[in-house]
């Protein structure tokens, strides 16, 4: 989804292992950042990106899709090309974006199942849709009873599928109990435990790794001048205990992270990170990279 006295030198050279032990903890190292200059970009949320690190799909929280191609070089970030811009579709077959009257077109999460599946969870109309593709009209999935119990804009800001096709969503808040874990059992929503908070993050993206992992992206605004980011990761979402902070910027290196999107080639396991500009022409669209290091 971070060992003088002949009687201890024992307990020397074990406090001496244990502690390269705790060296050796997964971390995650940037690799690369770039600052994508592009006049149809606003408001990036969530992103998905080609196991070979090649194509991304993301969305705006405007209601659309961008669907493109990353220019590389040395395995890094170094442009980026537009193949598609499409409008994301209500269940009606109308694009969301017209409808800023009660903000139906906040899309804020994306996941795409191996089946090709879409699915974008939204905020302010708190819900989660579902899309066998892009071109297409949205099948609402019935809301649990907590969605709307949020404060504006601070609903469901992530959605993640793992690889057996189940389907997980969260929210940008925590309740008393934590970030509740939204499963989709069948055609209902069913919280399935909490991921406790810690230093005042939100929860803003998640995805699964290659290998089962969730990691999840979050961020917070320190002092109401910095943004500060963060990636931690579940072993397994159903043991929301077992977390582990694998990277914490530094406050102001990056702007508002919002996507996330885990992969591997031959180089490793990356995790891609996209900034939400929040529509100021004066904050950039980032793409930030990352690589895990153990």
């Amino acid at each position: 989804m971070i060992q003088y006295s002949a009687m201890n030198v024992g307990g020397v050279i074990a406090a001496a292992w244990f502690l390269t032990g705790m060296a050796q903890a997964d971390t995650l190292n940037v690799v690369s950042s770039f600052v994508w200059e592009h006049e149809a970009i606003v408001g990036l949320s969530g992103l998905e990106v080609s196991d070979d690190g090649a194509t991304f799909v993301t969305i705006s929280d405007r209601g659309w899709y961008i669907a493109g191609e990353f220019l590389r070089a040395e395995g890094e970030i170094k442009g980026a090309d537009i193949q598609e811009h499409l409008p994301i579709l209500g269940q009606d077959g109308l694009p969301v974006a017209a409808r800023r009257i009660g903000d139906w077109s906040d899309a804020e999460g994306l996941a795409i199942a191996q089946n090709g599946t879409f699915w974008v969870s939204f905020e302010r109309w708190a819900r989660v849709s579902q899309f066998t593709s892009p071109e297409v009209a949205g099948t609402w999935i019935r809301d649990h009873p907590t969605f709307q119990q949020y404060d504006d804009n601070r609903q469901l800001e992530a959605v993640a599928v793992d690889a057996n096709g189940t389907v997980y969503t969260f929210p940008e808040n925590p309740t008393d109990d934590g970030f509740p874990i939204y499963q989709l059992n069948g055609a209902d929503w069913e919280v399935r435990g909490h991921i406790a908070p810690s230093d005042g993050f939100a929860l803003v993206g998640a995805d699964f790794g290659p290998d089962g992992q969730l990691f999840l992206l979050e961020r917070k605004l320190v002092l109401g001048l910095w943004w500060q980011n963060r990636v931690r990761r579940l072993e397994d979402v159903t043991n929301p205990d077992d977390i582990e902070t694998l990277w914490t910027s530094k406050r102001g290196a990056y702007d508002n992270l919002e996507g996330i999107a885990v992969w591997q080639d031959q180089r490793g396991l990356r995790v891609t990170l996209v900034s939400d500009n929040n529509g100021d022409k004066d904050e950039p669209t980032t793409f930030v990279e990352l690589q895990l290091v153990d």
